[in-house]
């Protein structure tokens, strides 16, 4: 699931940036809770072991790259 379009997403960047770390840009990015819920949880948890940190500055650069994607299993595949 991977937004295509020629600007940032400025939204999506103050959310990651500011909320990120409890996973709220997966909501935003998703548009559905059923999908985002399990990545939300994931990514928060990871937070709390301060392993999340990279992860949140990880999608902060992605962003701004435009190559953003849901699942981060899929920046690797």
């Amino acid at each position: 699931m991977e937004k295509t379009s020629l600007k940032i997403d400025w939204g999506l960047f103050a959310i990651a940036l500011f909320l990120g770390f409890f996973g709220l840009d997966k909501f935003y990015y998703a548009k559905n809770f059923k999908p985002a819920w399990k990545y939300a949880l994931v990514k928060f948890m990871f937070n709390l072991i301060f392993l999340g940190i990279i992860w949140d500055i990880w999608d902060d650069v992605m962003i701004v790259l435009k190559q953003y994607q849901f699942d981060a299993r899929e920046y690797f595949a």
